[in-house]
Order: C-alpha cells, then sequence, then structure tokens
C-alpha cells in the first residue's frame, strides 16, 4: 500500500506533508514530487514558520531542509521533538551537504530518513514517505 492509499484510509481526507526549506525551487520541488502522489502540501520557507504550521496544520509527514539560515533544520528537528503535538510526526531530512556516519546516527535517531538532494527523485521521496508511515 502507498501513501496515498494510506491518505485515504486516514479519516477521508488526503496526506499532509509539510515541506520546509528556505530554497524555493528545492521547496517547489519536493512539492511536486508529493503532490503527484495525491497529497495536499504545505510549505513554509523558515524554521521557525516550518515549526508553526507543524504546531498548527499537524502534517502526517514533515520534509525537512536541514541547512536554513536562522533556525536550521537541527534546530527545527529538536523543537518538533520537544513539543508535544509535533513529537511523533515523522520527519524526512533533506540535505545537500555531506554527513558523516555519526551525524547520519544523531539525525536518525530524531528522524525517519535521509534524503541527499542529489539523489532527491519522486522514487526517493515516494519511497522515504511510504516508510514513514509505515506503522
Amino acid at each position: 500500500m502507498d501513501f496515498r492509499e494510506r491518505s485515504e484510509e486516514r479519516s477521508g481526507r488526503r496526506l499532509r506533508v509539510l515541506v520546509i526549506d528556505d530554497d524555493e525551487s528545492a521547496r517547489n520541488t519536493v512539492s511536486r514530487f508529493a503532490t503527484r502522489q495525491g497529497t495536499t502540501v504545505v510549505g513554509a520557507s523558515t524554521g521557525l514558520q516550518g515549526i508553526a504550521k507543524a504546531q498548527s496544520e499537524r502534517p502526517d509527514v514533515i520534509l525537512l531542509d536541514m541547512m536554513m539560515p536562522g533556525v536550521g533544520g537541527h534546530e527545527v528537528l529538536a523543537r518538533l521533538r520537544a513539543d508535544e503535538s509535533t513529537a511523533k510526526i515523522p520527519v524526512i531530512v533533506v540535505t545537500s551537504h555531506f554527513i558523516n556516519d555519526d551525524e547520519r546516527r544523531q539525525i536518525l535517531s530524531r528522524a525517519s530518513a535521509v534524503i541527499y538532494r542529489q539523489d532527491l527523485s519522486q522514487e526517493a521521496v515516494t519511497t522515504a514517505i511510504d516508510s514513514a508511515l509505515r506503522p
């Protein structure tokens, strides 16, 4: 069952995805990949805006850029996990920077998956969301 089918099981509503990325082009690309799968996508261009939208929109999954000015991805992830209302929302990290094994383990202790921006594709996004939503 893919995440579109899971979405239809969720009280008759579409799957909601929040994309937090300061790069408008990247945000649009990720949103387009998710939208093709029959989801409702909400975007945020800053870490603080992303945290606020996560709290108000209660998305089913979040795609989070790690490198943002101001409140970056690491802090966003920490704040999401510390807030009871967002602590259990699966987060998929998107990064363009190489991360070493220790940093990857640290990120994956709080996130469902890591996608390198150079590997970003419809299939990568779909697979990561499917995996994050598995019970």
